[in-house]
């Protein structure tokens, strides 16, 4: 979804944020990980489209109760094989590693240090590329900084 950070998301950025200081910055366009991004200390913020969330489709912006009220079977099917069922015209896992993959590909020839504000989905991507990890066992908070080293 399109929304802004709230009230509380702002201080947490600024309080997780506001002493990191990287040469660049690459943001979702999306509101609330672009007002993330700015409480970095960064030369340049650049945004990439490819960032954006994982499209859910008609289960963007439902609950997990409603989407099982409405899509049982569906749901029941994607809590048993997360990254192989995909939401009524929503984008598949492959799909989100292929555009993922792409931006690695910038990221990884831009100058360093650097960071990436994103969304969960795109962060387990990202970091399961780069750590050959399962990313159904990636995991991080709200506001929460991982480091990753690659060479």
């Amino acid at each position: 979804m399109d929304s802004p950070l709230s009230a509380a998301g702002h201080a947490q950025a600024k309080a997780a944020l506001q002493s990191l200081e990287v040469t660049l910055t690459y943001t979702s366009p999306l509101p609330r990980a672009r007002q993330t991004a700015e409480y970095l200390t960064s030369r340049q913020i650049i945004e990439i489209q490819d960032l954006r969330e994982l499209d859910y489709g008609e289960w963007t912006g439902k609950t997990w109760t409603e989407i099982e009220t409405n899509w049982s079977d569906l749901a029941s099917q994607k809590s048993a094989d997360w990254l192989n069922i995909t939401p009524p015209g929503g984008e598949t896992w492959n799909e989100l590693l292929q555009r993922v993959g792409a931006v690695w590909t910038i990221i990884h020839s831009g100058p360093e240090p650097c960071a990436v504000v994103a969304h969960q989905a795109v962060n387990a991507a990202l970091a399961s590329l780069l750590t050959q990890t399962d990313p159904l066992h990636f995991a991080q908070q709200y506001g929460e900084v991982l480091r990753i080293e690659y060479a």
